[in-house]
């Protein structure tokens, strides 16, 4: 049938409707055979607003579809070249799937900042019930190519019987791995790391690994980059063996003189959890060293930091813009979340106290490590989980003005715990600042806020994730 793209819809397709009241048209008017009715709404992946498409119906559900792009008949205003070859075509290449890690390479910059924005005012309406949600434009990537700063690579067996494993990123719904020989949104240093790993693989022997028979060493490679093109590289690994160590790390360190540490990660369970729970230290240092702005951060290759480093500058300076509006400088300020502190750190100088909490404990060391690498002295860091750890400041809370008492909450993307929302709620707290990287789940919380009796003022879509359809968002709540 035929279809028109009307927008992107919020897992990243575009969304168009049925031709005919919900009757599926073929090109030349009449009713596909074979097809039953599927409704109003057609998900289609790697579709762009304004697109008239030719597509096949691959699934039909209660109300909606999904579809398959045939062809591009007319394309949309934003529709561009993909830079990348493996990204979806609508012809396609026989025999190879596309690569699942890029969605939005056919959108021109302008069109995913304005979808981004769109969607996430969209999930605000519809999730958290808000009929004029405060949605302003998307803060844009200040690089929208080469900008992730990690990436973790799945290795498989080959699956030609030759010597040299797949290595790349999973096709879209599946877990087969599409090899790549470059990936235009990765630096540069890290592809040749894991092209060069590649080959060691097959030239040292080490067995890729199979997840069907839960057999074969060598699982993912992890790089993360740094400042200075500095790098830390890791082998995930389902046994804790390194077969022929020496001579890897040789070859790595030869070929390599921006390598700044090399550990082993063994994962040896039945798992699609990529990171196992031991970490080995083989060679050099411990921790990465990243530069946001003034800062000075230093963190493990397992610790959380954000993928786009230019871009978390424009983040982190919404959270502070945010967390001040009207209140020259806040008296304390919670960072709930705080990770290894990049947030607490960056707004230590608009508060007279900050405080931190963090679940893990190395998470934990590594922010009381930034706070004085950074000579800041009035941030401290405490282990334990927010629901239950608010409860230890309550004296602290008490007397303050609520103007000048602001909690941060950036968590993970399955978003806050009803009772961190609660516990925020029922402190002495006059604004909340609240990251996502889900517009979904944002909205999911933000219309528990509203209901625990605060209001969302302000909204900002920010673009840490170009060429995908990932919105981070912040909003900011008062009473």
């Amino acid at each position: 049938m035929r279809i028109r793209v009307e927008k992107m819809a919020p897992e990243g397709q575009g969304l168009g409707r049925e031709p005919g009241g919900g009757r599926p048209q073929d090109l030349g008017g009449g009713t596909s055979s074979g097809h039953p009715s599927v409704g109003r709404v057609l998900f289609i992946p790697y579709a762009a607003p304004g697109d008239l498409l030719r597509v096949s119906v691959e699934k039909v559900k209660k109300g909606f579809g999904e579809a398959r792009i045939l062809e591009v008949l007319e394309p949309g205003p934003h529709r561009v070249e993909p830079k990348c070859p493996l990204h979806f075509k609508a012809a396609g290449t026989p025999g190879r799937p596309p690569c699942g890690g890029c969605d939005w390479q056919h959108l021109d910059y302008a069109g995913q900042l304005e979808a981004k924005e769109e969607l996430l005012r969209d999930c605000l309406r519809r999730i958290a019930k808000i009929p004029d949600p405060p949605v302003e434009r998307t803060a844009p990537s200040p690089e929208q190519w080469r900008y992730r700063n990690k990436v973790l690579i799945p290795f498989q067996p080959p699956a030609d019987g030759s010597g040299m494993p797949e290595a790349g990123f999973y096709a879209p719904a599946s877990h087969r791995v599409v090899g790549f020989e470059d990936c235009p949104v990765q630096t540069e240093l890290s592809v040749r790391i894991i092209r060069r790993v590649r080959e060691l693989s097959a030239c040292l022997g080490w067995s890729a690994y199979d997840e069907k028979r839960h057999q074969g060493w060598l699982r993912h490679l992890l790089v993360r980059c740094g400042a200075g093109e500095r790098a830390l590289l890791a082998f995930v690994t389902r046994t804790p063996d390194f077969p022929r160590k020496d001579e890897a790390l040789a070859a790595l360190r030869a070929d390599f003189p921006e390598l700044a540490g090399l550990f082993q990660c063994v994962q040896p369970e039945r798992t699609s959890v990529a990171l196992g729970p031991e970490w080995k230290h083989l060679w050099g240092e411990d921790r990465l060293e990243e530069r946001v702005g003034e800062l000075r951060l230093r963190f493990s290759p397992s610790a959380f930091f954000q993928v786009n480093t230019a871009a978390s500058e424009l983040l982190f300076a919404t959270a502070a813009e945010f967390a001040t509006e009207g209140c020259a400088k806040l008296s304390l300020l919670l960072d709930l979340y705080c990770g290894v502190g990049p947030i607490a750190l960056w707004l230590a100088a608009h508060a007279e106290r900050v405080v931190g909490f963090e679940e893990s404990r190395e998470a934990i060391a590594d922010a009381q490590a930034n706070a004085r690498l950074n000579g800041i002295r009035n941030a401290r860091f405490i282990r334990g989980r927010v629901e239950t750890s608010l409860g230890r400041l309550r004296k602290e809370l008490e007397g303050r003005p609520p103007g000048s008492v602001c909690a941060v909450l950036d968590p993970p993307r399955a978003g806050c715990a009803d009772a961190v929302l609660k516990a925020v709620s029922g402190a002495c707290l006059g604004r909340l600042v609240y990251a996502s990287c889900d517009p979904a789940t944002f909205a999911r919380d933000a219309g528990k806020l509203l209901r625990l009796g605060w209001k969302l003022a302000r909204a900002r879509p920010h673009d840490l994730f170009p060429q995908t359809s990932h919105v981070e968002a912040v909003g900011l709540f008062i009473r």
